[in-house]
């Protein structure tokens, strides 16, 4: 995992390599911490006891300006993680590849093509319109 924050490889292909993995792991968390979160909701509202005490912690928790902070945090991270998969299922499939060439110096990575390079910017840019437009619903 190391690797994946090495200075030295700086081009965008590298840098969208570790936000992939990166998000990927924040996905999982979000999903489990999700799992978690609405387990306390089983009884409703109208549950007696403690499940009536555990649904208004919770309301309180995500209706909170940190929980839509959190909210949009997701947006973010879930759409740049699904387009660069698209991006990445795209590649691997060989749909955004040139056909194979003879290696010539200098040496340059041929599987990165313009395609590519502007697909990772639609995730980029798409991540943050998302995330824009999620915080202009729960936060404005």
């Amino acid at each position: 995992m190391a690797g994946w924050f090495d200075p030295r490889r700086t081009n965008i292909e590298r840098w969208a390599y570790t936000f992939q993995r990166v998000t990927g792991l924040a996905v999982l968390a979000y999903v489990v911490a999700h799992i978690g979160d609405t387990s306390f909701f089983v009884g409703g509202p109208f549950g007696e006891g403690p499940s009536r005490a555990s649904w208004a912690a919770g309301l309180s928790v995500t209706e909170s300006l940190l929980g839509h902070l959190v909210l949009v945090m997701v947006v973010l991270v879930v759409v740049y993680h699904g387009i660069n998969g698209v991006r990445l299922i795209l590649s691997e499939y060989g749909v955004i590849f040139d056909k194979p060439s003879r290696p010539d110096y200098p040496y340059r990575a041929k599987s990165l093509r313009a395609v590519q390079r502007h697909l990772i910017w639609v995730a980029i840019v798409g991540a943050i319109l998302a995330a824009l437009y999620s915080g202009g619903l729960l936060l404005g």
